[in-house]
């Protein structure tokens, strides 16, 4: 599992614009071409998760809690309401726990 990679990417959607949109306009070329200019590499259950933009998975792996919720209002909102996403991020979250953040 490589959780640094995938808060590596999660941490770079946030902090880029153009990233994001390309993130968001086809989320799972972006993982695929994003990957391939890394060393380390995806679990095939953390590509998944990328590519769906499924944020209670990405929790459950591990991904950092703070920059996971940026990345998931920023690549979710125009799709699901602030509330609604609200609510669905702490229902999933609860779910998983308290995961292992560790690297």
């Amino acid at each position: 599992m490589s959780k640094y990679l995938m808060n590596k990417l999660i941490h770079y959607v946030n902090m880029n614009e153009s990233a994001e949109d390309e993130y968001t306009s086809n989320p799972r070329a972006f993982v695929e071409q994003w990957e391939k200019t890394q060393k380390l590499k995806f679990t095939p259950e953390e590509r998944e998760a990328l590519a769906t933009k499924d944020y209670g998975k990405l929790y459950a792996l591990g991904a950092h809690p703070f920059t996971l919720w940026s990345f998931t209002e920023a690549v979710w909102v125009h799709e699901i309401p602030r509330e609604e996403l609200v609510k669905d991020y702490k229902e999933k979250a609860a779910k998983a726990g308290y995961p292992n953040f560790k690297t």
